[in-house]
């Protein structure tokens, strides 16, 4: 993920209030790295038919995934279990803070809203998807605050606190079956 972009996760919000009794602001880190938020709970048949209205589809660099957009513009992916591709295991999307589409984030929350999904920063944070919500929050990244002062951004990515966070391993959900568990 580029610097520069913004990612949301969906994440199915029944799963999530499973473990919590109210939506969390944020959720630990291992809990959102670790934890197989699709294992039990899949996305109707032919959700993705929907992304392909978002962005456009491209070439996938995973046999068990998905994708859409532009590398490093907005984009959009889908993983699953195996190369089948029957059973989801993780949905994002990545928005360019460069150029921020209000109308992208708008079928974002939509989308997340049909799936029954709450959002998920790459900060851990949970979002409900509502468009001004997610706009106001993408106003306050890393992200955008690496497109407005891109020096000032690095020199904060590279306080020992944020390191910590970038250095956290984060299995191969794409082609790893124990990414599930």
């Amino acid at each position: 993920m580029a610097v520069w972009q913004f990612r949301l996760n969906l994440l199915p919000e029944k799963v999530l209030l499973r473990r919590y009794e109210i939506l969390p602001p944020a959720i630990p880190q291992e809990l959102a790295e670790d934890f197989s938020w699709w294992a039990d709970v899949q996305p109707q048949t032919g959700f993705e038919d929907q992304i392909d209205l978002i962005l456009p589809r491209r070439v996938s660099w995973s046999t068990s995934g998905r994708m859409w957009g532009h590398e490093d513009r907005d984009d959009a992916h889908v993983f699953y279990v195996d190369v089948t591709k029957s059973k989801v295991v993780e949905i994002a999307f990545r928005i360019d803070a460069n150029s921020i589409s209000s109308e992208l984030v708008k079928q974002i929350c939509i989308l997340a809203r049909q799936l029954g999904c709450v959002l998920m920063t790459a900060d851990y944070e949970i979002l409900v998807p509502e468009e001004s919500m997610v706009l106001a929050t993408i106003q306050h990244s890393t992200a955008k605050t690496f497109v407005d002062d891109p020096v000032a951004t690095l020199r904060k990515l590279g306080d020992p606190k944020m390191q910590k966070r970038f250095n956290y391993p984060i299995k191969d959900k794409g082609n790893n079956p124990s990414a599930k568990e």
